[in-house]
This record gives structure tokens, sequence and C-alpha cells, in this order.
């Protein structure tokens, strides 16, 4: 009888660890959270923290570098909306007749700066991450029109405050008319919740998709061609350095402001830094990290085209029209006798255009030449350096004569 215990008090145990087990190793580990209008950059999914078990990878998604710089410029609006807020609450807090409700207007006026610099930091600042950036921000301008609202109801009461005290006389005309503007600011206030919800939702939500989905892509090709270029040209990583120096900058003399706890200029001192911030968010738009290249400086937009040799690309026909000016055969192409014209200069042909084409080639590659030097002196040369030879290069398919 004892034994018949003990091993169903084994068999207990072990099923026991293995169901502990089976938890440990196959939690979901779901981190999704949809906060800000936008999903988690976590949606890993695998074994649980601490408890042990390998469970699968966690992909993490990153704002693209104009997101950031859409962020760190609604972070600007945030703080100064912030800094407005705080004088509000200074001003409310003297014993000045009517102090009170004017602080709490001014508070309101900061609130509504601090709601439209929110709006901005959700949407259009999570761009790579929000799925709807800019629905996020559009559907963000309810809670704009709110403290609107608000700020409107607040601006009654001041006015309906006027009229007491020693300024009771005044009351027979401020009640009413505050009364009235409080009105006004609470039906705003009202519809600003109504906008939102009609801006979130419906044909306006897919509406904004839509444009999220063009806007998005847009700007990732824009600052991977200025990051290319400035990668390609070697100015990029200066002007990163320049303008992460410079917002550094800024932002320490931001921490140092707000640190003097001083009235109204401490509470400048996030705007500041807010500002030195954004500057150096610039600097991920000019160049890449490590400053590496690869590839034609304009390779996003050519791709972008479909390519520079026909297929999807909408310049297809034009290039293909054109094809004989970059050594094809002369086929078709309209414009064959003057590209062959002038591809006998270069060759030292009896070209008919000759004696046009020489004269301009050597302008061209003169110029080329001084460009080339004159700018190796520079910090500008690697561009001097670049279109130098560019321009010597075209100077000499025209017959022009080098210049040393």
């Amino acid at each position: 009888m004892a034994k018949m215990h003990r091993g169903a008090l084994v068999s207990a145990t072990l099923a026991g660890l293995l169901v502990l087990g089976g938890c440990a190793s196959s939690g979901s580990g779901d981190m999704s959270g949809t906060s800000g209008g936008g999903t988690s950059a976590n949606n890993g999914s695998g074994g649980s923290g601490n408890s042990g078990g390998t469970g699968g990878s966690t992909t993490t998604a990153s704002t693209t570098p104009t997101g950031d710089i859409a962020n760190k410029g609604g972070g600007v609006l945030t703080a100064t909306g912030s800094a407005i807020s705080s004088l509000g609450t200074t001003v409310g807090g003297s014993n000045v007749p009517g102090a009170s409700g004017l602080g709490n207007v001014v508070d309101n006026v900061g609130n509504t700066v601090s709601a439209l610099g929110t709006g901005v930091q959700s949407g259009l600042g999570s761009m790579g991450t929000n799925p709807n950036p800019v629905g996020t921000t559009v559907s963000s301008t309810g809670n704009v029109v709110t403290q609107v609202g608000n700020t409107v109801n607040a601006t009654g009461g001041l006015l309906s405050s006027l009229g007491t005290g020693p300024l009771q006389p005044l009351a027979p005309v401020t009640t009413p008319v505050g009364g009235a503007v409080s009105q006004v600011g609470q039906a705003v206030a009202n519809a600003g919740g109504t906008l939102g919800t009609a801006l979130s939702t419906g044909p306006v939500e897919q509406v904004t998709q839509q444009l999220s989905s063009t806007v998005v892509p847009l700007t990732s090709q824009v600052t991977t061609t200025t990051q290319t270029l400035g990668n390609a040209t070697g100015l990029g990583a200066p002007a990163t350095n320049l303008l992460q120096t410079v917002g550094g900058t800024v932002a320490n003399v931001g921490t140092s402001l707000t640190g003097t706890n001083a009235p109204v200029v401490s509470n400048l001192g996030g705007v500041v830094s807010a500002t030195g911030n954004t500057v150096a968010a610039l600097g991920g738009a000019v160049s890449t990290p490590g400053g590496s290249t690869s590839g034609s400086p304009l390779a996003p937009i050519t791709n972008a085209l479909g390519g520079a040799t026909g297929g999807s690309n909408p310049l297809g026909a034009l290039t293909g029209a054109l094809g004989g000016a970059t050594g094809g055969g002369t086929g078709s192409n309209p414009l064959a006798p003057v590209t062959s014209a002038l591809g006998g200069a270069a060759a030292g042909g009896s070209n008919p255009a000759a004696g046009v084409t020489a004269p301009v080639g050597s302008l061209l590659t003169g110029v080329g030449s001084s460009l080339t030097s004159t700018g190796a002196t520079t910090p500008l040369a690697p561009v001097t350096g670049v279109v130098g030879g560019a321009v010597g290069s075209v100077g000499g398919a025209l017959g022009g004569t080098p210049h040393h």
C-alpha cells in the first residue's frame, strides 16, 4: 500500500514538472501593445523572461530618419506647451485680481500646443514603427480642437471673474458675456471628441492609410538618396558631426537652464534642449553610420523609376529613343545622325561637325581641369574633383584637347 502511495506521489510530481516545463518553454511572450495609434516594436513570440525556455526571435522595428526628425520636432512643440502651462501656473498663483482666471487660460493654451506636439510625435514621429503615421497625426487634431475649446471655456471663466471683488459693478456685463463664451468653448471641446472619432475611423482612416503607404516609402527614398550622396562626396560625415555637435551643445545649454530652477527661465530649458535634439537628428539625414557607400548615389531614384534602361521605367520611351547616344547602334534612333556626327569627333574621324565641337570640347576640358586643380586645396575637393572630371570627359568626347 505504501508503495502504491509512493508511486502515485512520484507520478504526480513528474506530471507537475512536465506541466511547468511546458509553460516555461511555450509561452507566447506577446508584447504587442497598441498605444499611440501604432503597434509596438516588440512583437516577438517565444520563451518567457526569467523562467528559461528558448523561444522564437524578437523583431524590433526602427523609426526612419525622417520619423526621428519629426519626433524631435514634435518634442519642441510639447516642451513649448509645457513651458507655457508652467507660466500659467505661476501667473495663477499670484495675488493679483483675476490672476487665477488668467493663469487658467494660459495653462490651457500650453495644453493646446502640447497636444499638437504629441500628435506629431505619436504619428509622423513614429514613421517606421506606426502602420498609419499620417492617420495618427490627423486624428490627433480632435484632441487639439478639444484643448482649444477648453481654452475658450477658460476665457469665459476669466471674463466672469472680472465682475467680482473691486470690479463688482461690472458683473451685469461680464457675467453673461463670460457665461456665453464658456458655452461656446464647451461646444467646441465636445466637437473635438466627435472630430477625433471621425478622423480615426471609416473613409478618413482609409485615405490616411493610403497616404501613409505613399509618404513613408517616399521619405525613406529621399533620405536614402541624401545619405548616399553625403557618403559618396565625403561631406556627409562632417555635416553629421557638425549638426550633432551643435545640437548636443544646445541641448546641454537647455539642461543647464533647467537646472537653475529660476522662474520662467528654467521652464525654457526643456524647449532649448528639445531644439538641440532636433538639430542633432538632422544629421541622420545626410549620412549613414560609418559613412559606407555602395553603388550609384542616385540608385534610390533610378530604382524607383524602374531602372534607366527601360522596362517599367516611365522614361523608358525617352531613354530608348536616345539609346544611340550611349554607344548603341543607330537602329531607329531619331537622333542617330546627330550622335553619329558627334561620335566622330571623339574618334578623330572626318566628322562634319568637328569644327564646331572641338572648340567647345577644349573649353570644357579647360573648365574641368580648373575645377579639379582649384578645388584640390579646399574642403570641397571631393566634389570639385568629381565634377571637374566629368566636365573634362565631356569635353574630351567632343574633341577637346586635354589640359594639364
